[in-house]
């Protein structure tokens, strides 16, 4: 049986009156708090027992301090006489314990506390999720640009999807705990003039439902990673975690190690943050200078190339594909997924072939039915602006050479053939060019039918 535990606990950090309550359960059913750290809290085992805890807050504090000021340690001290014995902090935010049911509370007075709470916040709190929070605001005006620009893509790319939706929540979390906090301190203000206390806001349970959701999220994200992404995005991603995980471990190890040295509250933060950043810097550098190099020389490739593609030119035409590049891209998630082929000879420029036929396409696969007419629209807009500028434009053709239910051909406004085609099949669209001088024969379009259609 173990005598130690640690466990993630998500309170916000004006929320005096969750912790509280939280910690009497615990103590209740045989566990104490015994270390206090950002989100993971260490708690040791005890005999079962009933016990109060009061949380309070010293503005002053900070993480990097080597040690509490005097005046905390007076504080302390005035605690430890009443019956209080601290057990626990964490920089600004001080937990005390009392076995007497009946403990005079440390806060007797609740302008006092509504006071010093809002410092503790002002400092700590509110710049950090203000910032977040507009970053929050730039990053979803972002989503919605990509969303408008070229959706298609977006939701068929699970890294992008995973972001926006990461963002997202972060944004409706930071949201709910400002609205909260602000909406607690309005009223909590109002109940102090009649002398009463306010209990605060609990949003833990709504924290703990968005947590879940980014973990399910990131599963997702990762599962396609290494399924279906190429290996630049697997190293990427494997490479961004690693180095998150390392400043992490940097960041607060070297102010722990600061701590212990004794050194300046001032001296350990700019130490700290000189250090994380100019490590951060170096790792990230370094991350995208051998992805470059990695591809460069083959050892990393930026989309899927391996085997042949669903259609290729040799099914179209009679050719040695020796002297062909094929390129393969591809990303799909629940709700879409879009493959691009590019198919064309290794031509020196100085002494270009063009007689060889060229090949690319863009397959398009709606997993929902919802979705299809839309994707259809899009890719029918899609060069909108570029054909009122080029003066081409796609025009009705008969779908049935190709096996589809909707078939459209790119053509000039004076009548010339671009030779580009929009099909339509039944969970597939399909964006096929042939190249501006080779028309599609009968056989070529029945072929392409066969080959992408299913």
């Amino acid at each position: 049986m173990r005598d130690t535990k640690r466990r993630l606990e998500l309170f916000s950090f004006y929320d005096h009156t969750g912790i509280e309550k939280h910690l009497e359960k615990m103590a209740a059913s045989g566990w104490m708090l015994d270390k206090l750290g950002a989100y993971l809290w260490h708690y040791r085992r005890v005999e079962p027992k009933p016990m109060k805890f009061c949380v309070t807050y010293y503005p002053r504090a900070s993480q990097f301090d080597p040690e509490p000021s005097e005046g905390e340690l007076d504080f302390r001290e005035f605690c430890e006489r009443t019956g209080w014995k601290l057990a626990g902090s964490s920089a600004q935010l001080q937990i005390f314990r009392n076995e007497d049911p009946d403990a005079v509370p440390i806060e007797t007075d609740p302008v006092l506390e509504i006071d010093t709470l809002h410092r503790a916040v002002k400092k700590t709190f509110l710049p950090v999720y203000f910032i977040l929070l507009a970053l929050g605001v730039l990053q979803v005006f972002l989503l919605i640009g990509q969303l408008v620009n070229d959706p298609i893509d977006w939701l068929s790319r699970p890294g992008g999807m995973f972001s926006g939706f990461t963002w997202i929540i972060l944004l409706l979390i930071l949201s709910v705990e400002l609205i909260a906090y602000f909406r607690w301190r309005a009223r909590a203000k109002q109940a102090a003039e009649r002398g009463e206390f306010l209990d605060t806001p609990n949003t833990s349970p709504f924290q703990k439902v968005c947590l879940a959701l980014v973990l399910v999220s990131f599963a997702w994200w990762m599962v396609n990673i290494i399924l279906l992404g190429s290996s630049l995005m697997r190293y990427l991603c494997a490479a961004m975690l690693v180095t998150i995980a390392v400043l992490v471990a940097l960041f607060n190890g070297l102010k722990n190690l600061m701590k212990r040295r004794g050194a300046s509250k001032n001296l350990n933060r700019g130490v700290t943050f000189t250090v994380y950043f100019i490590v951060a810097f170096v790792l990230f550098d370094a991350i995208i200078f051998f992805g470059i190099w990695a591809v460069s020389s083959g050892l990393l490739d930026l989309g899927d190339q391996s085997g042949d593609p669903p259609l290729s030119v040799a099914d179209l035409a009679d050719v040695d594909m020796d002297g062909y590049f094929t390129r393969r891209t591809g990303d799909e998630t629940v709700l879409l997924g879009q493959y691009e082929v590019f198919q064309h000879t290794n031509w020196n420029r100085d002494d270009p072939d063009l007689s060889l036929p060229s090949l690319e396409y863009t397959l398009t696969e709606v997993k929902l039915p919802f979705l299809y007419d839309w994707c259809r629209d899009r890719l029918y807009h899609e060069d909108d602006k570029r054909g009122e500028e080029f003066g081409y434009r796609y025009e009705a053709t008969d779908p049935a050479p190709w096996g589809a239910q909707e078939a459209w051909e790119r053509v000039y406004d004076d009548g010339g053939r671009t030779n580009r085609f929009l099909l339509c099949y039944e969970h597939r669209i399909v964006v096929i060019d042939f190249g501006s001088k080779r028309i599609p024969t009968p056989e070529q379009r029945a072929i392409v039918g066969e080959k992408l259609g299913q």
